[in-house]
């Protein structure tokens, strides 16, 4: 990797309309959950104080030590128009909650695709105005086929709109920003007649792992409740480990599963992600024939999934939905879950920061309700500061086509006079760990910018750790306006298509990543 010639950072704004959500920043442990509560009809139950709340961690009770109340109200939503040649990872969703679907071909048997997206057409085609939902599918790897979006009719645009003789390759790449959603969803419709579930096997499990990662990175930023709508015909990870091992060094590309397992139990823990398990099969016989069709045997169903469906719905804080033929109900709960949502927080009293898994039980003196959170977190060290922990999480985020939100990121391209293009990096001020140390607010970053030619093969990559040290008026101007700006510059190779930002908080580990497309850069 080459280094980058130089990086200034200032305090400036791009755009007005840009004004990160005051965040706060805490050193100490600070636990979150969120919880559900409806009557026997499946209405919200209101109006709970903080004292008819009692919380426990591994049995030992907790003081809670913030409390309230989020509602979701569906409402018209303006989307930020970004000027050309500006970019940005922010997602724009409701002011609390966000319900993303997950279509999962990776997992889910050809034969059962068309009636999963049967039952996702219906739900889309009955959303209330105001509503925003955001819909991914997963081949190879996850895909953003329309991010948050109000408009019922875009959605079902977007999964109706097809040809059903496109041939697909295993060979395309994940990412074409030319390409619109509803023709990223007939490339993935292609990658189904390779019967990706039979060609991947094992390698299915690492596949899911990275592309929950992804999109758990990609909605953190988002505030309320977040819902994953996970639809699909196998569930291959688990969330049943009792403790994750501590982040070891490993070579850099070795595809062993339990470093992913550890970042994924960190991904979902910061992003307070509750996950909806769908079966994509629905309603399954009794009994069913299979085998060769010469020699048929009666089987009775395979009902292992419902178990694991289980252990990810309560360990996140969703509801599993399996064995029914109404999957647009299982849809519509998810959503009615973020209608009002009460959030305890609460600083453990234990010193067990090594991995283990520690059970929450949260009771109410009060007859007659249902509650629903996650039922407990991964007790985890901080993130490694070590230089081969941050090339390994870098390296992931390379490749995954959907762009990590942890840190906020804005670039604005232009051209540069001397040839090539100059990159202002805007990253939001509160989601960086700014340690003051005698007179200066200090902070490393890291920061990738990877060619990548039309395959997707990786042409070059410019990476460096910028230390930065702020004076005391700077801090102030970084944090009252837009947040803090690395300058960059990148000159693109000939054969290259896309590039790919890269911005990491070595401190706080929060990372932001953005795709720019060269061709049509280098063209204005």
């Amino acid at each position: 990797m080459n280094g980058i010639a130089a990086s200034v950072a200032i305090a400036l704004s791009l755009s007005p309309s840009f004004s990160p959500a005051q965040v706060l920043s805490v050193t100490t442990r600070l636990v979150e959950v969120r919880v559900v509560i409806q009557d026997k009809q499946g209405e919200p139950v209101a109006n709970l104080t903080r004292d008819e709340f009692r919380l426990f961690d591994e049995g030992h009770p907790q003081q809670i030590s913030f409390f309230r109340i989020e509602t979701s109200r569906p409402g018209p939503f303006k989307s930020p128009h970004l000027p050309p040649g500006v970019f940005s990872n922010r997602v724009e969703a409701a002011s609390t909650g966000a319900t993303a679907i997950l279509l999962d071909a990776l997992n889910t048997r050809f034969t059962d695709q068309a009636y999963a997206r049967q039952q996702i057409l219906k739900f889309l085609q009955g959303l209330n105005e105001g509503q925003r939902v955001a819909l991914y599918v997963m081949g190879r790897g996850p895909r953003i086929l329309q991010d948050f979006t109000s408009d019922s009719g875009a959605l079902v645009k977007a999964i109706a709109s097809y040809k059903s003789n496109v041939t697909g390759s295993l060979e395309a790449p994940l990412y074409d920003p030319a390409l619109t959603g509803a023709e990223h969803f007939e490339s993935w419709l292609g990658e189904l007649s390779f019967g990706l579930y039979d060609y991947y096997g094992d390698d299915r499990a690492f596949r899911t792992i990275r592309a929950l990662i992804a999109i758990a990175d990609h909605l953190e930023q988002l505030p309320g409740r977040k819902n994953l709508i996970w639809v699909s015909g196998s569930f291959p990870i688990s969330l049943s480990w009792s403790s994750v091992s501590a982040p070891r060094k490993v070579p850099l590309g070795n595809r062993e599963a339990t470093p992913e397992f550890e970042r994924a139990a960190l991904a979902l823990n910061r992003a307070d992600l509750a996950i909806y398990p769908v079966d994509a099969r629905g309603l399954m016989a009794a009994q069913d024939y299979a085998g060769p069709i010469t020699r048929p045997e009666l089987r009775n169903p395979d009902t292992s999934e419902f178990a694991n469906m289980q252990m990810l719905a309560d360990r996140s804080g969703g509801r599993p939905f399996y064995n029914n033929n109404d999957l647009t109900t299982a849809l519509h709960r998810a959503i009615d879950d973020s209608r009002l949502v009460y959030v305890l927080g609460y600083y453990p009293a234990h010193k067990d920061w090594k991995g283990r898994f520690h059970q929450i039980t949260v009771e109410v003196n009060r007859p007659g309700i249902d509650l629903n959170y996650r039922h407990g977190y991964f007790a985890q060290p901080d993130e490694p500061a070590d230089t081969w922990y941050r090339e390994r999480v870098l390296d992931s985020a390379l490749w995954s086509p959907i762009d990590a939100g942890t840190l906020e990121l804005t670039v604005a391209v232009r051209p540069a006079a001397s040839g090539g293009m100059d990159l202002a990096l805007q990253l939001g001020p509160h989601d960086i760990a700014l340690q003051h140390k005698q007179d200066k607010w200090e902070c490393r970053l890291d920061i990738w910018l990877a060619q990548l030619d039309s395959k997707e093969h990786q042409l070059k990559t410019d990476a460096r750790t910028n230390n930065l040290a702020l004076d005391q008026p700077t801090y102030e101007r970084v944090m009252q306006a837009n947040g803090l700006m690395v300058l960059e510059h990148v000159d693109p190779a000939p054969e290259a298509k896309l590039l790919r930002i890269l911005v990491r908080d070595v401190a706080s580990g929060a990372l932001g990543s953005l795709t720019l497309p060269l061709r049509r850069l280098t063209q204005q």
